[in-house]
């Protein structure tokens, strides 16, 4: 019997307790008998009212799956058993039960009310799984979501696209507009999503400035693909332009993995491809990846090992014949990939960031070459060095460029910074800037490649030039019989002249484009005909008087 006395102090505590004597048939253990609840038990459980209960009577009542005798038997047999967790239909509150033993056998049970932990929890939970910017699910839930959605795919025999979205330009528009306008912008991507979901499409925020979106439960490509061209449509009407990757499960693997993976190979290659656009993943994709992972891992030891070498393209006056001076151009050779394409390297180099450490390696090799064929050789020509558009970007590279002046002990008259029409893409005010810095301090600046890329000749006006660099598309085509080719070619020397700049063509490789340039005024050739890019070790018997060291189709023509 409990004592009187014991129920009024039971009666005190605010927690809810049990206690519970254990019913034997004969030897065996059969139930629990519940011999006193107290006040807050009643009132917070609210359904034991009478003594004489048993478990088994009463359990159903709470909750069914809480394994009651199974925990009090343990409990009396001295194991240890964990808080039990459990959520009542009755109450609708979350309760966390826990037993202990007397030591005359008696169970105590004590159950706590945790609904307001349960409801914290999942508020964290929520702000641990949701983007706080643009309240979408994050990675961190898609990686709970997806290996669910993969499952009954596979139990469907269904297909899931994945759409990898990727904001375009968004770096220019928080440096440009500030990041809260960039902010707004991812927003408006989020609200743009949120539009297509339902059961079928859930849509997460997976990054600065991508989102992604789970298209499940399709039978086929084509009804991925309408979806997904809708999802552009949206966006396009908004004017935000957006790249996007799409992998299939399971026909592009069954690995999720991979297909993120993959979403964001064919999304890079929808950046490579001009922006704007989707692209479904193609195995070819992958190749291209893996193989370009391969060059940069290479490049990487070439740039530790300083493992390129320079050559030198000699350019000429037309009128004259008389060498002018020569491009560094950098070449690399790797013992395993072979001889690999500035064409190639260069770009990758300027993606992944190798290209600062490259460069100033070019400028230096350049700066060195030069000051030992002035003390050698009496060299009195320009040496020109290409400078890349990330190279330019950064903030020390008027100081290193000075620096290496100093170095060698140099003239910046004799040093020409060739850049291209890539410093128009972005910031081109702090590009402009710089290239004036160059110019005050006596070094030529020309640009190159004109024609390929952004080509405006009202913005030559701006750029501090002392020489234009006509592209070999160009003169390719200027002996053509139309004429076309070779009347915008003319028409570009004569504006320019009138603008005080030199004009230098490149790939001049016929008797025919030479004669029609010559024609036409421009100032300085540069091409097979004329010269080859020759080592340093040619330049030099070159320089030192050898005239048949020249490397040209006109030597090859004359030595036959």
């Amino acid at each position: 019997m409990i004592e009187p006395n014991l129920t009024s102090i039971l009666d005190a505590f605010s927690s809810p307790i049990l206690i519970a004597k254990p019913v034997f048939e004969g030897s065996k253990l059969v139930d629990f008998e519940v011999l006193l609840v107290n006040e807050a038990y009643r009132r917070t459980v609210n359904t034991i009212s009478a003594p004489m209960r048993r478990f088994s009577d009463f359990k159903n009542e709470i909750n069914r799956d809480v394994p009651w005798f199974d925990i009090a038997e343990k409990t009396i047999n001295g194991i240890n058993v964990e808080p039990y967790t459990y959520y009542s239909e009755i109450s609708h509150c979350w309760f966390r039960m826990q037993m202990r033993v007397t030591t005359d056998k008696l169970v105590v049970v004590n159950v706590l009310n945790i609904d307001e932990e349960k409801k914290n929890a999942q508020k964290l939970k929520n702000t641990a799984y949701h983007d706080m910017l643009t309240g979408l699910a994050n990675r961190l839930h898609f990686n709970e979501d997806f290996p669910p959605f993969i499952m009954k795919a596979s139990f469907n025999c269904t297909k899931i696209g994945i759409l990898l979205i990727d904001i375009d330009n968004m770096k220019n528009i928080n440096d440009s507009k500030g990041h809260a306008e960039g902010d707004e912008v991812l927003v408006k991507a989020a609200q743009t999503l949120k539009q297509f979901e339902k059961g079928d499409i859930v849509t997460y925020r997976f990054g600065d400035d991508e989102f992604l979106v789970v298209i499940q439960n399709q039978n086929s490509i084509d009804s991925i693909t309408n979806i997904t061209d809708t999802i552009y449509e949206a966006f396009l009407m908004q004017n935000t332009s957006i790249s996007g990757g799409i992998a299939i499960y399971p026909d592009d693997s069954k690995d999720s993995d991979e297909l993120i993976r993959f979403t964001d190979i064919a999304m890079h290659q929808a950046k490579k491809d001009g922006k704007n656009r989707f692209e479904f993943f193609k195995t070819e994709m992958q190749r291209r990846f893996i193989q370009k992972l391969n060059i940069q891992n290479h490049m990487t030891q070439a740039v530790l090992q300083s493992n390129f070498s320079q050559v030198y393209q000699p350019q000429f006056d037309v009128q004259t014949g008389k060498l002018r001076g020569f491009e560094a151009l950098i070449r690399w050779h790797d013992d395993e990939l072979g001889e690999i394409s500035p064409s190639i390297f260069i770009p990758m180099a300027e993606e992944c960031g190798l290209i600062i450490p490259i460069g100033t390696w070019v400028l230096n090799t350049a700066f060195c070459t030069l000051k030992k064929w002035q003390v050698n050789y009496n060299f009195q020509g320009v040496i020109s060095v290409n400078l890349s558009p990330i190279q330019l970007k950064q903030p020390s590279i008027i100081f290193e460029i000075e620096n290496l002046l100093k170095k060698y002990e140099l003239k910046p008259e004799f040093v020409e910074i060739e850049i291209t029409e890539g410093i128009m893409i972005d910031n081109m005010d702090d590009a402009i800037s710089k290239m004036r810095q160059l110019k005050k301090m006596g070094f030529k600046i020309s640009l190159d490649d004109f024609g390929t890329g952004y080509s405006s000749l009202s913005y030559l006006q701006m750029l501090p030039l002392d020489t234009l660099k006509i592209d070999k598309s160009f003169v390719n085509d200027i002996t053509a019989q139309n004429g076309v080719q070779a009347n915008i070619t003319n028409s570009i020397i004569m504006m320019v002249s009138k603008m005080g700049l030199d004009t230098i063509a490149e790939g001049v490789e016929q008797d025919e484009q030479y004669d029609l340039l010559k024609k036409f005024n421009c100032h300085i050739i540069q091409g097979f005909l004329c010269g080859k890019p020759m080592s340093q070790e040619t330049c030099e018997a070159y320089l030192g008087g050898d005239s048949s060291a020249l490397v040209s189709l006109q030597n090859e023509r004359n030595s036959r």
